[in-house]
């Protein structure tokens, strides 16, 4: 992973120069595109802060999630800028994120309604997050329910068992998806028990990346 690193110069007013030397440390802007990056992908970083700066860069343990559809050839590492000055701090983390090959991403979404006999969610993933170089190469359903799965014009019936389809191939990652189950004859007639969140699980590679 590569770090490029480019300093933005204050933008400083007529009444700043009163106060020149008189404040504490601050971090006004950090920020680092793209937040998920791709083998050999750099990163820009863009600050605006004031005082004596240093930057750590920390590997991040894995996020919890469930075990059948857990996140897997992602790591997350926590950059965090801290600006010093007359002995007081200021800190600001940006989390990144460097894609390896067969990577797997979790898609988990409240549930916002019933239709007839199914239960549907329905969300976005972040596209600001997630650009348009990562995209999908299978899909599959999670916590053993069928899942009828709608995203970026593209449909598929996932099974139970968890078997991966290649359906939704070549869409983004980002973006708005619409999941849809079943409901059991118990879930039908006991609303309590009605799942509160369906999940699928995505593998997902850059693109132009080979199989």
């Amino acid at each position: 992973m590569t770090l490029y690193s480019r300093q933005v110069p204050h933008v400083m007013g007529l009444a700043v120069l009163f106060c020149l030397g008189c404040g504490g440390p601050s971090i006004k802007q950090f920020d680092i595109q793209p937040q998920v990056l791709c083998e050999g992908q750099p990163a820009v970083m863009h600050w605006k802060a004031d005082g004596d700066l240093a930057m750590t860069l920390r590997l991040e343990p894995p996020r919890a999630g469930e075990e059948e559809c857990a996140v897997e050839g992602f790591d997350t590492y926590a950059v965090t800028l801290v600006a010093h000055k007359k002995g007081e701090e200021a800190l600001k983390k940006v989390e990144i994120g460097q894609l390896r090959h067969n990577a797997a991403e979790p898609i988990l979404l409240a549930t916002t309604a019933v239709v007839g006999s199914d239960v549907i969610a329905n969300g976005d993933k972040n596209v600001q997050l997630w650009g348009g170089y990562v995209e999908v190469a299978t899909v599959a359903a999670c916590r053993h329910r069928s899942i009828h799965v709608q995203h970026d014009n593209k449909s598929v019936a996932l099974s139970p068992d968890g078997a991966p389809s290649a359906a939704l191939a070549g869409t983004t990652l980002n973006g708005s998806w619409e999941l849809r189950s079943p409901l059991t004859p118990e879930e039908q007639q006991t609303p309590a028990l009605r799942p509160k969140t369906l999940q699928i699980l995505a593998t997902v590679r850059c693109r132009g990346e080979k199989p």
